[in-house]
């Protein structure tokens, strides 16, 4: 099971932040030497043309990042998601990143998420701005963006524990009547007895049917811890003397031919749990 989840960018927030933070740099620069006023002004992503040709086409080939390095996470962590979907829309200053995620992720980190997620792609484009001019100030910002993506995929790793089963299998069926209840006592198969049922002993007394007739089979179901099981049993017969099918959600047995079968009832989820019965036809 899976569940999606949108990730939202503000493309004006980091804009903003990436002038912000190239602005302080080139105020140091010029608060050490004002001769370097020309160095501080490029230093700076302002509102020139060129500067904002290179912050937005950053901001797209970061976001083209972000999706890279979580869906190489997401494929890669089998309890996480199934076929993750991962895709971006942007409308009027904001881009979506659509995430398909396991049904057991806390939703109160979809925020957290997301406020990484935007300052992953902030730092990103600030190193990249620096790295040919300051290897030093760039590598900061590297690292700064590296433990964005450790703080995500943390998010995205953390999952609430498994739910409990909401439907138990039966461990034990107890045969109510198939036919004639009184040609043979009930015998009850469990992982533990499974060896009290002796064919032989029930060919002895088998349960009494007419050809062409539609008898119901009857039975109880035990679940652990005495809850009660869902009705998973399935019922096969050795000899097509005898049809089993289902009416109405209730197991019949048809009589085809004269003969000897035996019929056996099942559970779907445990070899352990079944049980037995002659039936003859005549």
């Amino acid at each position: 099971m899976a569940k999606e989840i949108k990730i939202t960018l503000i493309k004006s927030l980091i804009i903003n932040t990436v002038k912000n933070e190239t602005y302080r740099r080139g105020q140091i620069i010029k608060a050490s030497d004002d001769k370097n006023s020309v160095v501080a002004f490029h230093e700076q992503a302002g509102d020139e043309q060129y500067h904002m040709a290179i912050i937005d086409r950053g901001i797209y080939t970061q976001v083209e990042e972000l999706k890279s390095r979580l869906s190489g996470f997401l494929v890669n962590d089998g309890n996480l998601a199934e076929d993750p979907l991962i895709s971006s829309e942007e409308r009027t200053g904001y881009i979506d990143i659509l995430l398909l995620v396991s049904d057991r992720f806390i939703n109160g980190y979809t925020k957290t998420i997301a406020r990484l997620a935007q300052k992953f792609v902030e730092d990103r484009i600030i190193y990249l701005w620096w790295l040919n001019t300051d290897k030093e100030l760039a590598a900061l910002y590297l690292n700064l963006s590296e433990e964005d993506m450790k703080g995500i995929t943390g998010c995205l790793a953390t999952k609430t524990a498994p739910s409990a089963p909401e439907y138990h299998f039966p461990t034990a069926i107890i045969l109510r009547y198939p036919i004639n209840l009184e040609s043979a006592p009930d015998a009850v198969m469990t992982p533990d007895n499974k060896d009290i049922i002796d064919l032989q002993a029930l060919y002895s007394v088998p349960r009494i049917i007419n050809k062409g007739d539609d008898t119901e089979i009857s039975y109880t179901l035990t679940g652990e811890n005495g809850k009660m099981p869902i009705d998973d049993i399935v019922v096969r017969c050795d000899d097509n003397c005898c049809n089993p099918f289902l009416k109405g959600g209730t197991w019949c047995l048809r009589g085809v031919r004269t003969g000897f079968t035996v019929v056996t009832l099942f559970s779907r989820h445990d070899d352990t749990v079944f049980n037995k019965f002659v039936v003859r036809i005549v």
